[in-house]
């Protein structure tokens, strides 16, 4: 049985070693299970894999007269459907996002016709070169279960052109788990109420020990908050204001959240609802699509052009395409608002127009069509005056198929 994915043929018999070499992992700081830690990160991360995952890929083909047609073709049932005999596509998919956002690359091994996800943190990628300045040979070394190294034939690199948000955002995502462990320790250690102890006689050391901890095993912690505070005679308490908002707390917060947006190119909206700057679901949808999934999607289907692609098939035109319909969903009044425009401006037939609808189609279909256009062919540059009846073509008219000078 012939491979479904074809791979280009790698040069053999060709000694690289002796030539010089480098590695090209860069080193992170943070790990991936560090960040995701941070609320703001999750959500990003969640919102912008999961919404990749669920839109298929499909197979196309551009004619010569730039017409496309989608191919029904047996590598397609793998990106969408069963990656490998453990793994769904959608699951694949989401790994795939993950590793490129916080590490910058994602690598998939093809095995059996089979797709398996190699987690960017296991790989490291060894150049080497004859000339100091072109790559003539790539190889992965993969830590798994034992270290496997890897031909680059074998390896789908998706690439976005940086190191990832663990090492270009680095500074920031430490100072968001700093802030959060701030907050966690203020909740976790701080008496409450906090304040100071004061005594008009002096204590010897026992005693300011045994009071210290007596104070502490009443009132540390937040489950200890609201406690009424019983003062034996002589002590006296003076409270001390920790109010988060006179600390600045939640002004950083906001700041950190709205950085974190920006760095992931997501609408802030999407992960902080006080922050909705577009009045309509489709504009919010569409400003996520254009500066956050556009460009990711756009890598994945190159890597998927590049190695699943024979030469023939890229030169005819084949070419990997996810659907991202799924992404622009508006509401109902803007979906019909949409599709009647659609409809009234010739561009779908009614029956198309009700599809789009999920409304079943009726017996006899048409387009509208507004007898005060004229209309001129993009081919012949003929004519239609509508509203008439008559086409126009070097001074001619035809008035309902009679010839005549105009």
């Amino acid at each position: 049985m012939a491979s479904l994915f074809r791979w280009g043929s790698k040069e053999k018999g060709k000694d690289y070693f002796s030539t010089a070499f480098f590695n090209t992992t860069p080193t992170v700081f943070l790990t991936e299970e560090q960040v995701m830690k941070i609320p703001a990160v999750k959500a990003s991360v969640e919102l912008i894999s999961s919404s990749i995952s669920q839109l298929p890929i499909y197979l196309y083909i551009e004619h010569d007269d730039t017409s496309t047609e989608k191919m029904d073709d047996p590598r397609i049932s793998v990106l969408n459907h069963e990656a490998n005999d453990f793994d769904t596509a959608q699951v694949i998919k989401k790994k795939v996002v993950q590793d490129y956002l916080l590490r910058g690359k994602a690598y998939l091994y093809h095995k059996d016709n089979k797709l398996h996800h190699l987690p960017a943190k296991s790989v490291k990628e060894e150049l080497y070169t004859e000339d100091g300045i072109t790559v003539a040979k790539k190889q992965f070394n993969y830590t798994g279960m034992s270290n496997v190294t890897l031909e680059e034939d074998e390896v789908i690199v998706i690439d976005s052109g940086t190191d990832g948000l663990l090492v270009d955002a680095g500074e920031l995502l430490k100072s968001a788990l700093a802030q959060q462990e701030y907050s966690q320790s203020i909740l976790s250690n701080g008496a409450l109420p906090a304040g100071i102890l004061q005594t008009a006689t002096r204590l010897t050391e026992n005693a300011m020990s045994r009071l210290r901890e007596s104070w502490k095993s009443l009132y540390q912690g937040s489950k200890q908050a609201g406690k009424t505070v019983i003062l034996e005679e002589g002590l006296e308490f003076k409270p001390i204001t920790l109010k988060p908002d006179e600390m600045q707390m939640t002004e950083t917060h906001k700041i950190l959240v709205s950085e974190i947006a920006r760095v992931f190119n997501i609408p802030e909206s999407m992960i902080n609802s006080a922050a909705n700057k577009y009045n309509s679901l489709e504009q919010n949808n569409l400003q996520f699509l254009q500066n956050c999934v556009g460009p990711i999607i756009t890598a994945i289907e190159s890597a998927l052009d590049k190695n699943l692609l024979t030469r023939i098939e890229k030169d005819t035109g084949f070419y990997f395409r996810f659907d991202t319909s799924e992404l622009l969903r508006t509401t109902e009044k803007e979906k019909v608002e949409t599709v009647s425009s659609a409809l009234k401006g010739g561009l779908i037939s009614f029956n198309e127009a009700r599809h789009k609808l999920d409304m079943s189609p009726v017996e006899e279909d048409y387009f509208v069509l507004s007898l005060g256009n004229v209309l001129k062919s993009a081919k012949t540059n003929e004519l239609t005056i509508l509203n008439l009846n008559q086409t126009s073509n070097g001074g001619e008219i035809n008035n309902n198929g009679q010839e005549g000078k105009d």
